[in-house]
């Protein structure tokens, strides 16, 4: 018995003895024990650490082997440990070969005279898609002679057109631009409804607040009285700074760069508030004051409004200056610089001279 005891002793020691071999963690090492333990067996916690080394061990003698047929792979994966001898992600090396095909891949670009070729073929309500698609594109809208080509290929007599507009004045490059555009309001839009419905959709007279009155005038109609209030976006300050300072660099300091700007147009930021009343009213004169406030009400009887627009010198509320109230309001519309009832001042002023003055009169 005791022989055997010793036996049973060794065979024991023989197989849970040997500390070097590397065996898996098992459920029985936890679930069937007699004792309780607080962490891990020396073999368990040192298995993935042995494994890892074993591991890295074998893929270095890989590289080796192969160092000289592939050295650039030896040092990407040299690149991978770190210095506890573990492997890294590849995300580093996948953004490197993402950004050398980016690179390669930069697209093809086109001469200058293609863009010119494709713009002949522009329809008026795509320009701006056509300028978004890439420099040359935009630098063709910016040319003389893509507008040009655009008021050639669109232009219509039709009645009501300005004299301004007319072909016989279209023939400087200043403000070219703002002209076609109007000229394609009279003509082109006019006859496409779906788009005139959203070039010529209502704007709520709130959209004005925070906006200079820059003029205002008034005529009589046919039993309407006409009242009309041009509006001025106030620019920031910043804006203000950069644009003094691009002046004082002298980048707009030459006159024929001027006479050459296709874009130029003075009512770039500019509404006019036209108002149609069934009576006269007395307004006081808010020439150079900020709109603050804008109220549309019902009169007595819930058949005519009463438009009340607040004035005063800055945008806060409190500072209000001046009212004005419009009674018998029938109709209230905002124009844009390119619809057609929008004022423009085109018209060819001519100065009669007397015939003789009255002092040579005997």
């Amino acid at each position: 018995m005791p022989i055997l005891r010793k036996k049973s002793s060794r065979k024991i020691n023989t197989e849970n003895g040997n500390g070097n071999a590397i065996e898996d963690v098992t459920i029985d090492d936890f679930a069937n024990t007699s004792r309780t333990h607080a962490r891990f067996k020396k073999a368990a916690t040192n298995m993935s650490s042995k494994v890892m080394q074993k591991v890295t061990t074998q893929q270095e003698e890989l590289y080796k082997a192969d160092e000289s047929d592939e050295p650039a792979l030896l040092n990407v994966n040299k690149s991978k440990k770190n210095s506890k001898g573990t492997l890294t992600s590849e995300t580093g090396n996948r953004k490197s070969r993402m950004s050398q095909t980016s690179t390669e891949d930069e697209g093809v670009d086109y001469p200058l005279d293609v863009w010119f070729i494709i713009s002949e073929y522009i329809s008026p309500e795509a320009v701006g898609k056509f300028a978004r698609i890439c420099r040359n594109s935009y630098h063709v809208t910016t040319t003389g002679k893509f507008w040009f080509h655009l008021y050639k290929s669109y232009y219509r007599c039709v009645p009501g057109l300005p004299e301004r507009l007319q072909p016989h004045c279209m023939v400087r490059v200043h403000g070219l631009r703002a002209c076609v555009i109007r000229m394609l309001h009279y003509t082109y839009f006019v006859l496409k409804r779906e788009i005139d419905d959203i070039f010529y959709q209502q704007d709520d007279p709130h959209s004005l607040v925070k906006r200079r009155c820059c003029l205002m005038w008034h005529k009589e109609g046919k039993m309407r009285w006409y009242f009309y209030f041009k509006f001025k976006e106030v620019p920031n300050s910043s804006r203000n700074t950069l644009k003094e300072k691009s002046e004082i660099t002298g980048k707009k300091s030459d006159f024929l760069e001027m006479l050459e700007d296709v874009a130029a147009n003075p009512e770039e930021d500019c509404k006019v508030l036209r108002v149609v009343c069934l009576k006269y009213s007395m307004l006081p004169l808010v020439i150079g004051l900020i709109l603050q406030s804008v109220s549309m009400t019902l009169m007595p009887g819930f058949k005519e409004h009463r438009l009340q627009l607040r004035f005063g010198t800055s945008n806060i509320a409190s500072s209000l200056t001046n009212q004005v109230v419009l009674n018998g309001v029938v109709h209230c519309q905002i124009l844009n610089w390119w619809h057609p009832l929008y004022p423009h001042q085109d018209a060819i002023t001519t100065i009669e001279l007397p015939q003789s003055d009255f002092w040579d009169q005997s």
